[in-house]
């Protein structure tokens, strides 16, 4: 009976002494919503209900005016320009610089390219003027509707239509020029090779082979971002508005340019492209370029393309006309490229030696795809 009560009053004590000790810790150590406020301050009554709820991520608004279909296939081909320009007129300051321009052309596969070349070279089409008012005025003077009847059921029907040579003419032109642009910033990364053995940065050995050739190789995979600058002159060749595309819209738009002292690879870059002469029509007295035997139906669905955004612009170009090439030569020439690159970056050692593979398998390689349009690209681009 003793140890019972003993053991009922000890136990009633550390009830109460619980308790207190509960109510210190309380007091002491307030919780994460009442840090630092005190019960006697009237400005903390309520807080918990004054906390705001979290708030959700920003989303941006909504585009009011989405990008056409032509103008967003056409994107990744604006940007491999935009990055074959800068790498002829910025040379390279350190591993990284080559690091991020062979990651920067790894990203156009065979497929992407080619396809992204034909909807950039439909706009190139569009914009000359011969061509998109003589179509323009045919719309208003003929039935539309049958003028789009006859283009889907065959593409030949174009050959008809005005401006159709003015049209060829400037696609071709520009598809030389473009094919010019990679194989002389080729060059210059050739030649860029040779001088970097020189620079201590570029001695050293490369590391991480294995996980290079595999970034390369799903490089085409990564999302692709286009600054505002490269597809608003898209949207405007899309709604037929002046300036022209490609170099000779840059010919007029960028100011030129002031190597930098001691430069002489700023130099050599900076005498690419055309100056003011070449911006202005061409003359006359020079020969017609004409597609290669290979590309000809190519040329034509590109054209027949053009003439079917102009008459009908709410067209989606996923499903315009499509391409009757088979096979694709275009984007089997860029993944033989992509396979040889992938070949010497297994063999090199020393980081100067991205150079070559840079100037040799993306520059030159892919400068030679696009040429290939032409017939006698040789003489069109040497």
């Amino acid at each position: 009976m003793l140890r019972s009560r003993i053991f009922y009053v000890g136990a009633v004590l550390l009830l109460l002494c619980r308790g207190g000790l509960a109510q210190a810790l309380t007091a002491d150590r307030p919780t994460a919503f009442t840090a630092g406020m005190t019960s006697s301050d009237p400005a903390n009554v309520n807080t918990i209900a004054q906390i705001p709820p979290l708030q959700s991520p920003a989303i941006p608004p909504a585009l009011t005016s989405p990008m056409p279909d032509l103008v967003l296939a056409a994107g990744p081909y604006a940007r491999f320009l935009d990055i074959v320009d800068r790498a002829a007129k910025i040379p390279p300051r350190s591993a990284e610089d080559l690091e991020q321009l062979m990651g920067d052309l790894a990203s156009f596969d065979g497929p992407k390219l080619s396809h992204s070349f034909r909807a950039y070279a439909i706009l190139q089409a569009m914009q000359t003027p011969a061509f998109s008012s003589g179509i323009q005025r045919w719309g208003r003077q003929y039935d539309r509707k049958g003028l789009l009847v006859n283009l889907r059921a065959n593409p030949a029907y174009v050959e008809q239509m005005p401006g159709i040579a003015q049209a060829r003419e400037q696609v071709l032109r520009h598809i030389r020029k473009d094919g010019q642009a990679a194989l002389l910033a080729g060059g210059i990364y050739k030649d860029l090779a040779y001088s970097l053995q020189r620079l201590k940065w570029a001695n050293k050995v490369r590391g991480g082979k294995a996980l290079r050739l595999a970034a390369l190789r799903n490089a085409t995979y990564a999302p692709q971002t286009f600054r505002e600058d490269l597809l608003q002159p898209l949207l405007r060749a899309y709604s037929l508005q002046p300036p022209l595309l490609g170099p000779v819209m840059a010919a007029n738009a960028i100011p030129s340019r002031k190597p930098a002292k001691n430069g002489f690879l700023k130099k050599l870059a900076s005498s690419i492209g055309p100056g003011a002469a070449m911006a202005a029509r061409p003359s006359l007295a020079m020969p017609p370029l004409t597609a290669a035997p290979a590309y000809a139906g190519e040329l034509q669905n590109i054209l027949a393309n053009a003439a079917l955004q102009i008459l009908d612009p709410s067209t989606p170009y996923a499903v315009a006309l499509p391409t009757r090439s088979t096979p694709d030569t275009m984007a089997e020439c860029v993944d033989w490229a992509r396979l040889h690159l992938n070949q010497c970056v297994a063999a090199t050692r020393f980081v100067y030696e991205d150079s070559f593979c840079i100037a040799r398998h993306q520059l030159k390689d892919s400068g030679r795809c696009i040429a290939e349009f032409i017939d006698g690209h040789h003489q069109a681009t040497h």
